[in-house]
């Protein structure tokens, strides 16, 4: 899944820690009104609309500068033109308007320094809550504000835990890739409040392979008695991928956890650390059968992932192309493919389902005949009919099969000229022609 720049978008919980509980519910209803001029490309009333929010900023009433503030940040990069207003914002004499201001600078210039300075000096406010606000407005700005990584690790030990929680995702944000960063971090997993502690579980994950280091630590915290904690970190292990391939025996033993949500997280970490985390079959076979669907769809797809070395998971892949649920069907199909020429005997199922009055599970079982080539030949005449599908997505994949499997699909030649001349769906067009070069016309 170079360094990867990552984002933690705020949730209400979070919102209400940082600014306040009236300014979550602004936040979600002046979500839902922007989308519509952003659908609609309203370039001229969003314009008409920050300067208003620019013009309120100086309004008397605070909660008013307050709402416009957040309001602005909210238009991301599109209110550049009100960053001076906002500057000038973060002296007025209300606290939350001061805030809110810090924060919504950190949305619109999160791909640029301007405010960097000035944040980094908010970091030093007496009030907690602006340097909160600055914590968080540096986590967006990202590695454009990595010189703030000294100040940002100086509040991993502030007095107050919210400011401690920003200053965690500040970091990884900032500077995922200073030496001190993950070190410093795996020392907050023993802060006392557990929002600083279990933030840096999550943020472990984001940071994806930067954070192997963290590995041996989310392996201590599978064996926590909170269900949710085992579920954060199993979901961390996940983000780290292959580099936490030493977890896969502890995964494995809490593959069979009585939380659900530990079960699925602990197979997305066996698939997303891949092929490494072969000996994990046998386990992942057996969770195909878990009663939810969620953990039987992660199953399937940690075995895909796995590849080759799951072959023995093919009769229960099989049998699994028939489960009542269409997401669970798909996986299967898919992780058949996935796993290749091993799984060749899942071809006849294959070319059942792609009769499957599932579009989607269509499309996945004629990619995954593709994968087998030329041993999935007996496929053709139903990849043909697919062919005829109104369908770009199934047309699409069918053409796929048809160009893998090769010369031995020429009678499907006058079909996929049909295609390649008059389907509506440009990706079908390109696939046929594809598809035509490949079986030699």
């Amino acid at each position: 899944m170079s360094p990867r720049r990552i984002f933690i978008p705020i949730s209400g919980v979070s919102f209400r820690r940082l600014l306040g509980s009236s300014l979550v519910a602004l936040a979600l209803a002046l979500a839902v009104l922007a989308a519509p001029a952003r659908a609609a490309g309203d370039d001229a009333a969003r314009k008409a609309r920050i300067a208003e929010l620019m013009k309120q900023l100086r309004d008397p009433d605070a909660k008013i500068r307050r709402e416009a503030a957040f309001y602005l940040g909210m238009q991301v990069e599109a209110a550049k033109n009100a960053v001076p207003a906002l500057m000038k914002a973060l002296d007025d004499p209300d606290i939350d308007v001061r805030a809110a201001a810090a924060a919504a600078l950190g949305w619109i210039t999160r791909k640029e320094r301007v405010a960097v300075p000035t944040m980094i000096k908010l970091l030093g406010d007496p009030e907690a809550k602006l340097r909160r606000s600055a914590a968080f407005a540096l986590a967006q700005i990202g590695p454009n504000a990595q010189d703030a990584a000294p100040a940002i690790i100086k509040l991993l030990h502030d007095p107050d835990p919210d400011v401690r929680m920003w200053s965690v995702v500040a970091l990884a944000h900032v500077a995922p890739n200073l030496k001190e960063t993950v070190p410093l971090l795996i020392q907050t997993l023993d802060d006392p409040d557990p929002r600083v502690w279990r933030r840096t579980v999550v943020v472990f994950g984001e940071m994806g392979p930067a954070a192997k280091e963290a590995v041996p630590s989310l392996i201590k915290l599978l064996g926590a008695a909170e269900a949710d904690v085992r579920h954060d970190a199993a979901s961390a292990l996940g983000g780290i991928g292959p580099e936490a391939k030493e977890a896969v025996p502890p995964l494995i033993k809490v593959l069979p956890d009585p939380d659900r949500s530990v079960r699925q997280s602990a197979a997305y970490a066996l698939g997303q650390i891949g092929p490494a985390a072969k000996d994990a079959v046998p386990a992942l076979i057996t969770t195909l059968t878990d009663t939810y669907s969620e953990v039987r769809e992660h199953a399937a797809v940690a075995l895909g992932k796995i590849g080759p070395d799951a072959k023995r998971a093919v009769p229960a892949l099989i049998k699994a192309l028939d489960d009542p649920i269409p997401g669970m069907r798909r996986d299967a199909a898919r992780a058949l493919g996935d796993i290749g020429t091993g799984a060749k005997k899942a071809i006849p199922s294959l070319i059942e389902a792609l009769a499957s009055k599932d579009w989607m599970m269509r499309l996945e079982s004629a990619f995954a005949l593709g994968k087998f080539g030329p041993e999935a030949k007996k496929a053709v005449p139903a990849l043909i009919k697919n062919l005829a599908s109104t369908n770009g997505g199934v047309q699409e994949s069918a053409a796929f099969a048809l160009g893998q499997i090769g010369p031995a699909a020429k009678e499907a030649v006058p079909e996929l000229r049909r295609v390649a001349q008059e389907s509506p769906d440009a990706r079908s067009r390109q696939m046929a022609s594809d598809a035509l070069e490949k079986i030699g016309n």
